[in-house]
């Protein structure tokens, strides 16, 4: 069923020229999750945005060990290419310059890293976050389209990749909140390694006995 709906989709879209250019360019954008780290470190260079930041880059990892360091490799699918009723697939990669994924292709790696991102968006920022959910959509669209996809790798990646922005998000509110009870419980030890290495040369020895009453 699912090779039926990759050739029926070469028998109906890959005729036009400037859409296998387009999907081709779309699938790129998340080429090793390029468009999502890219977003997450514009996040974390501005004050305003740095706490989406910081949680997008939580959700991240989680997403690339759950979806490629495990499922993709406990799963084990072949990429549809690889089957004999796919054979147009070599020359339209050929003619397109598209670059064959040659890891296993369940869950797709590309829409779950950008709907892991959109989550992450969407928690903070609601319906400003709407372009990148409909990206994230596009994205996964080109990999059917390209037939470096199944629909079901496809769906697995927007429900798992969804919900490791989810649980990445909750993830980061918890080493926030450790990290903050740490720094409270040693917030006085902090500031007096800081008030020694803030005094000047000479009142370095000064600086070191004074700081044991801090």
């Amino acid at each position: 069923m699912e090779l039926e709906i990759l050739n029926g989709v070469h028998v109906m879209f890959h005729g036009v020229v400037w859409l296998n250019y387009t999907m081709k360019y779309i699938s790129a954008l998340a080429a090793g999750g390029a468009i999502s780290i890219a977003a997450c470190a514009i996040l974390l260079l501005f004050k305003k945005t740095r706490q989406c930041g910081l949680a997008l880059a939580v959700a991240l990892v989680l997403d690339v060990l759950v979806v490629n360091v495990l499922l993709k490799n406990i799963v084990g699918r072949e990429r549809p290419w690889t089957h004999e009723e796919l054979a147009w697939t070599q020359d339209f990669y050929s003619r397109y310059g598209i670059e064959l994924s040659l890891d296993y292709c369940f869950p797709s790696g590309h829409t779950a890293v950008t709907f892991c991102a959109a989550a992450v968006l969407v928690i903070f920022y609601r319906a400003k976050a709407v372009p990148a959910v409909v990206l994230a959509f596009l994205i996964g669209l080109s990999r059917i389209y390209l037939a470096e996809h199944y629909v079901t790798d496809v769906a697995a990646g927007i429900v798992i990749g969804t919900l490791c922005g989810v649980a990445g998000y909750f993830l980061y509110k918890v080493l926030k909140a450790r990290a903050l009870a740490f720094y409270g419980a040693h917030r006085y030890a902090f500031k007096a390694r800081m008030f020694r290495v803030s005094l000047p040369r000479s009142r370095k020895r000064r600086g070191k006995f004074i700081s044991l009453f801090i």
